[in-house]
């Protein structure tokens, strides 16, 4: 499965984020994520920024939290955010309706990971991840997960370091 196009958008009548991908062979998955979800994927995505950095650059792993963050600033950068996700007809392997995803895994293959996500019960999807999907799919979630109010902040490792880093105009007695 190659992937065209995705989308994430917070629907505030569900309280769920809406995650659309699309393939080059005409296909449509929908997913529903929830705040609990959302919290569960976060540092699996971190993860595997940082898993997919060792496997193309294992000799950078002692640098790993600044490339990532490098590297997220020039694919972000880059990424077409403007574009309108595309409303052709599509079929829907898994069906019309949003599938509520509450599972993650996580498969190791020699070119890559590979991200499942996978309902309670039933099918799922699974599909290879790399940091052209990642950056631009974590940049998406902050967004949505911002709009959601959901009193959560998703940041990566390197800018949570960052942040703690700085002074506090606190004064303590």
């Amino acid at each position: 499965m190659t992937i065209h196009q995705f989308n994430l958008q917070f629907n505030p009548e569900e309280d769920r984020i809406v995650f659309r991908l699309n393939t080059v062979n005409k296909q449509e998955f929908r997913f529903f994520f929830t705040r609990r979800f959302v919290k569960l994927l976060w540092p699996v995505l971190q993860q595997l920024l940082g898993n997919d950095l060792k496997r193309r650059e294992p000799t950078k792993v002692h640098a790993a939290k600044e490339i990532v963050e490098f590297e997220r600033e020039q694919v972000v950068s880059k990424a077409n955010f403007t574009q309108k996700y595309s409303e052709e007809k599509m079929t829907y392997p898994l069906g019309e309706g949003g599938i509520l995803v509450t599972r993650i895994q996580v498969k190791q293959a020699p070119q890559g990971d590979i991200l499942c996500l996978h309902p309670s019960d039933g099918r799922g999807i699974e599909f290879m991840v790399n940091k052209a999907f990642l950056h631009p799919f974590c940049k998406l979630l902050e967004d949505a997960v911002a709009k959601a109010q959901w009193d959560m902040v998703l940041s990566s490792a390197a800018r949570i370091q960052a942040q703690n880093i700085q002074p506090s105009n606190k004064v303590l007695h």
